[in-house]
């Protein structure tokens, strides 16, 4: 069945890197895994960040007009290569769908959502409208979709007689994460950074941006700037706007510290696979799609305890989450695994266990096919 897939957030063609983007790929390899064919219906971004009404009625406007030429365009093909069912992923208050339910409805096709959110602390806001609009796109869909409990729990209120509530673990093509040669992608790293093969490598990766990500950084340096004698080094790959007050919060760890910049998705396995601990506080995350790939690629995890967290990381089986705040636990689980070598490769290995039965390609894959297969048999 062909499957039009909207991203008002962020389409999966845009050039900015994002986990956002990441997860809309994601979608799509899935979709097809399940024997569908996603087609894209629009890139039109309906995210607006401000509580701008100016901005919010223009991009109103922009968002029907699209629907309109949506609607025209499915309408003029033959029925066989219409879409159906119409797929939106991440539907919140500041990014909206104003095309999928105008569009399904017409064309008589269900209506699907991936990640939908409600802030009820947005009611009355400079949001109130998208927020509104935002309920009623919940109510209208056939299924939802959501990766954490936290956002089921949100939208259950909400959701309309025939709608059908899924759990969609967070997930990834593990394939790429273990099939490399550890022992090789050590020493070919070793080689083109200052890294000193004898210590643990601890690494992270995470764009350089203010809001969470930054507050997530500051407390990495807060925390391992408590280690005595440290033996590791911690690589650390990504860039972003906020980068000079990255460097800032880790320029205490001194030389311990090797910048690799940003990389492409494709060589991160590498990274993955050279390293021995993956270390990351995850300030206030939806799940960490870096922690899955870490663990895809058998490296534990040691992170903050926040609820998304806990939706990839399995607290003293794939990694350690140490409360949230909390520097001298965070440093605490950092030393421990360090430390015990036969500890940290007993978790990267049930880690890796856990990522290919839980959030694999093929288990979202299986989830999505039914959630689809329910939506196209009811009326």
């Amino acid at each position: 069945m062909r499957i039009a897939f909207y991203a008002p957030l962020k389409p999966p063609g845009h050039p900015v890197p994002s986990g956002d983007r990441r997860v809309a790929r994601l979608l799509w390899q899935a979709l097809e895994a399940a024997g569908h064919t996603p087609v894209l219906a629009s890139d039109f971004r309906s995210y607006e960040g401000e509580g701008n009404r100016k901005r919010q009625h223009a991009l109103e406007r922009a968002g029907t007009a699209a629907a309109a030429r949506i609607l025209e365009e499915y309408r003029a093909l033959p029925s066989a290569g219409r879409p159906g069912a119409w797929l939106t992923y991440h539907l919140y208050h500041k990014a909206p769908d104003w095309l999928g339910p105008a569009a399904a409805e017409a064309l008589a096709i269900p209506y699907l959502l991936v990640e939908a959110s409600y802030a009820r602390k947005q009611t009355g806001g400079p949001f109130a409208r998208w927020l509104a609009e935002t309920a009623r796109a919940i109510a209208r869909a056939r299924a939802v979709l959501s990766f954490t409990a936290e956002d089921e729990e949100g939208i259950r209120p909400l959701v309309g007689r025939r709608t059908a509530l899924y759990r969609l673990a967070p997930f990834l093509d593990p394939a790429p994460y273990r099939s490399l040669d550890r022992t090789a992608a050590r020493r070919a790293l070793a080689a083109s950074l200052p890294l000193d093969p004898a210590r643990p490598w601890l690494l992270t990766v995470a764009m350089m941006r203010p809001g969470d990500k930054l507050a997530s950084y500051r407390l990495l340096g807060r925390a391992l700037g408590l280690i005595a004698a440290p033996p590791w080094q911690l690589l650390v790959v990504g860039d972003g706007p906020a980068r000079s007050a990255v460097e800032d919060a880790l320029a205490p760890l001194g030389v311990r510290v090797v910048f690799a910049g940003a990389r492409e998705g494709s060589a991160l396995p590498r990274f993955y696979a050279a390293c021995d601990l993956y270390a990351w506080p995850g300030w206030n995350e939806a799940f960490g799609m870096a922690m899955l790939e870490a663990q895809a690629a058998g490296l534990p995890v040691v992170a903050g305890d926040w609820r998304g967290v806990r939706e990839v990381v399995a607290d003293g089986e794939t990694g350690v989450l140490a409360p949230r705040h909390d520097d001298v636990a965070f440093a605490g689980a950092v030393v421990e695994l360090c430390a015990q070598a036969d500890k940290r490769r007993a978790m990267g290995a049930a880690a890796a266990a856990r990522v290919r039965a839980r959030h694999g390609l093929d288990t979202a894959a299986g989830t999505l096919r039914q959630a689809l297969d329910a939506a196209c048999a009811g009326p």
